[in-house]
């Protein structure tokens, strides 16, 4: 079933966007990431993606905090991702009642690791991939690995992966909309499922990813600044095409 899942990026501790991934374009939203993620889920939200991005920048969790407050929030489902590099990290994340931990740069270059997790974990792990025009991107997305992101979809298909977050990070926080040509090609490449991230501005750009064989969208900045409206949160037909 097609998700609309809001987004709570946290940097020191507040609920902030980035545009294009870059730490020094930030905007804060608010001061109060629990506040935010109780609004989510009044208004509908099923799950909810956080995302640690001092523990992106730093390779470990850093807002343990903050998560922790949010699980004490709400009782939808919770993803998060963001330093979780070591299976300590992730054991850390699920000790908090998270219920999904999201793979990225371990990913990417740990797969024995990747591997491990999965097999322990099963759907808990969920594995992010950031691409720039086709190439995956780690480390909080500060550096790029000159791996073909369809290749890393591939390699996650054969170690048991279950679903995967993509993000183009070039149309990420900007509002840009969606690239519809981009995740058709996934939806065809794997069937693994596909959660789009980067870009959506409008209910026109859900609704286009909607008709896909996807598992839902991320939206960010679009929630924050009123281009789609939070009533959509609670929508769960959206006519998908099969």
């Amino acid at each position: 079933m097609f998700k609309l899942i809001p987004a709570i990026d946290i940097l020191g501790g507040q609920v902030v966007r980035l545009t294009k991934g870059d730490y020094a374009h930030s905007t804060v939203y608010d001061a109060h990431p629990a506040a935010v993620a109780r609004k989510w889920e009044k208004a509908g939200a099923r799950l909810i993606h956080l995302v640690d991005l001092d523990g992106a920048k730093a390779g470990r969790p850093v807002n343990l905090e903050s998560l922790s407050k949010i699980r004490a929030a709400v009782s939808c489902a919770l993803e998060v991702g963001g330093g979780l590099r070591t299976e300590a990290a992730v054991e850390k994340i699920l000790a908090l009642g998270i219920d999904y931990a999201i793979l990225g740069s371990a990913a990417l270059k740990d797969q024995p690791l990747t591997k491990k997790l999965i097999e322990k974990y099963a759907d808990k792990i969920i594995i992010g991939i950031d691409a720039r025009q086709g190439q995956a991107a780690a480390e909080g997305w500060l550096e790029d690995s000159g791996t073909d992101a369809l290749n890393l979809i591939k390699t996650m298909e054969k170690i048991g992966a279950q679903k995967i977050i993509y993000t183009e990070i070039t149309r990420d926080g900007t509002l840009g909309g969606v690239d519809t040509g981009l995740y058709q090609k996934l939806a065809d490449y794997t069937k693994i499922e596909i959660i789009a991230s980067g870009g959506a501005a409008s209910v026109a750009d859900v609704q286009g990813l909607a008709r896909l064989r996807l598992g839902g969208v991320i939206i960010g900045k679009a929630l924050y600044e009123g281009k789609i409206p939070l009533s959509l949160l609670a929508q769960t037909e959206w006519g998908q095409e099969t």
